[in-house]
């Protein structure tokens, strides 16, 4: 019985010594799956935001994409992305016609196109219409093309297949005719060509203002012996006779020739200055 006692007691003593150590041991296991599980739980929500954020920002670019391509599409569809009408800045029927036919714009068409070559439509126009000195493009209410322009003046018409064109202070001539002359201008017969319609127009604007005024006809008339030969009807009845290389000097003689003369007749400056009556 003593040695049981004594075995009992000395089983007590020895769990007493080590009841701390099991309580630690006890709290250990409690506690470190407590830490590997929050750490593992941590690690798992972290990765778990990290692909949501990754997900959202490839989802991202393709949104933005097609939001972009399609309002693209709507635009471009919308009847405002398109030509509504094309004017031009002028009082002149034949030269509107010749500047929109010149520019190449037409109803309807894509508005980026026009945003686009504005530079190279402006140079069309004044590069083809020979009355135009310059051309500007703009944009009333977004899809309404005005064009504005700037004329070279006007010295005359060129009589051609029964038609009076429009003749500007550099030579060139405009595109489309008309039936009848608007205004004191002098008319060009017979100018098929370029080089001696633009000799003639820079003879006439070297005249003075009252001369160029007088003058109602100038015909192209060459002989054989000389290719610059003219005659000019003038609006007082007479008729002068001259040479486009030097037609504005002998015109300056017009006024005293035809002072000294009794009736209406031809006053030839081709190579002398002198007149002599219609009969």
């Amino acid at each position: 019985m003593k040695i049981i006692k004594f075995w009992k007691k000395k089983r007590t003593v020895q769990n007493k010594k080590l009841q701390p150590w099991l309580e630690q041991q006890a709290i250990r296991k409690k506690e470190k799956p407590k830490k590997q599980t929050d750490l593992f739980d941590g690690k798992l929500i972290k990765l778990t935001e990290q692909r949501k954020k990754a997900l959202r920002q490839q989802a991202l670019f393709p949104l933005i994409f097609f939001s972009v391509m399609t309002l693209v599409t709507l635009v471009l569809i919308l009847p405002i992305s398109r030509v509504s009408s094309v004017t031009v800045n002028s009082t002149d029927k034949p030269l509107r016609t010749a500047v929109i036919k010149a520019s190449g714009l037409h109803y309807y068409e894509s508005l980026f196109v026009t945003w686009f070559s504005a530079d190279k439509i402006e140079q069309k126009i004044e590069n083809n219409v020979g009355l135009v000195k310059t051309a500007t493009l703009r944009y009333v209410n977004i899809n309404k093309i005005v064009i504005d322009i700037k004329e070279y003046a006007t010295v005359g018409y060129v009589y051609r297949d029964k038609k009076y064109y429009r003749l500007s202070s550099t030579g060139q001539t405009l595109s489309v005719g008309v039936d009848n002359v608007t205004g004191s201008y002098p008319v060009f017969y017979n100018f098929k060509n370029q080089k001696k319609l633009k000799l003639a127009v820079e003879q006439l604007g070297a005249l003075s203002t009252s001369l160029r005024k007088s003058v109602s006809e100038i015909h192209y008339s060459p002989t054989k012996v000389n290719p610059n030969r003219v005659k000019i009807y003038m609006n007082d009845g007479n008729e002068v006779i001259g040479d486009l290389t030097n037609l504005a000097k002998k015109m300056a003689y017009y006024p005293k020739i035809t002072a000294n003369m009794d009736q209406k007749g031809v006053v030839d400056l081709e190579v002398g200055a002198y007149s002599y009556p219609y009969n």
